[in-house]
């Protein structure tokens, strides 16, 4: 019979009893993912999990329409602050500004 003596001289059994695995914590699948992506996004790597689109929820629609003004810039500038300082649409703020002349 052929010893397999690797150059160690006497082999001496270890004692491994005393090793146990190591229990399990409760969240540790969670941790596990969550070490992956922080991993994943040091190194750059962007989710490919879907991003929830959210539906513009709108206002009954109505027929519409398009009118082209060719006015100074001045006109047309001030038409565009008026719409930012008052959120309101170029459609919602002509429509105001048509109520407020009584045309």
């Amino acid at each position: 019979m052929m010893t397999r003596d690797l150059g160690f001289g006497n082999e001496q059994k270890l004692d491994v009893s005393k090793f146990a695995p190591r229990k399990a914590k409760d969240n540790s699948e969670a941790d596990a993912t969550n070490l992956g992506d922080a991993a994943a996004e040091r190194a750059g790597f962007t989710s490919r999990e879907p991003v929830e689109r959210v539906a513009r929820v709108r206002k009954p629609s109505q027929p519409f329409d398009q009118a082209f003004v060719r006015a100074p810039i001045e006109v047309i500038n001030r038409f565009k602050r008026f719409c930012n300082e008052t959120g309101m649409s170029y459609g919602e703020a002509l429509d105001e500004l048509m109520r407020r002349a009584k045309i």
